[in-house]
């Protein structure tokens, strides 16, 4: 069997030099590096013209909302000087995780608009004994099905809304 491992290994098995343990833990810390580089950190609430979105002064203000059993429903919130907009979102948690439905209401420029989401790609992260945290990016449609505005955030966690 040895005569077999020898092509892939140069140790007898069991036996690591520190100098390889060091090698493993550096390549494991560069590949965590780039993975953590890839993700996405900037929330964009982006106006649907045509084929170029245009970044809306919106930011991100507040994720609300509430785990029950194999459903998760939040609502996240954006604010920019006089505008501001409520996106809320229902997700079942049998796997795979899914998004179920969602509505939004946008007042921006004066104007008041509201329609349905749609989920262009999700992200869920959380256990049952963790807080939950979604993410994603989400497609406004207006009440004539036209898509309005784009939402993109990262994984973001869910403060649980207190009683009032």
């Amino acid at each position: 069997m040895w005569s077999r491992m020898k092509p892939w290994c140069s140790l007898k098995p069991g036996f690591c030099s520190q100098c390889q343990i060091k090698t493993i833990i550096g390549r494991l810390l560069l590949l965590c590096v780039i993975i953590a580089g890839c993700v996405n950190t900037e929330y964009r609430f982006e106006r649907v013209d045509g084929e170029q979105p245009v970044a809306l002064g919106l930011k991100f203000d507040s994720m609300y909302g509430v785990r029950d059993g194999e459903s998760v429903r939040a609502e996240a919130r954006f604010t920019g000087g006089h505008d501001s907009a409520k996106v809320n979102i229902a997700l079942n948690l049998g796997p795979p995780v899914q998004f179920t439905s969602g509505t939004y209401l946008a007042i921006i420029g004066g104007r008041s608009t509201e329609g349905t989401v749609v989920c262009e790609s999700l992200t869920f992260l959380g256990g049952q004994a963790s807080v939950p945290s979604v993410g994603g990016v989400f497609v406004l449609k207006d009440d004539g099905g036209r898509t309005a505005y784009r939402v993109t955030m990262p994984p973001t966690p869910i403060k649980r809304r207190l009683a009032s």
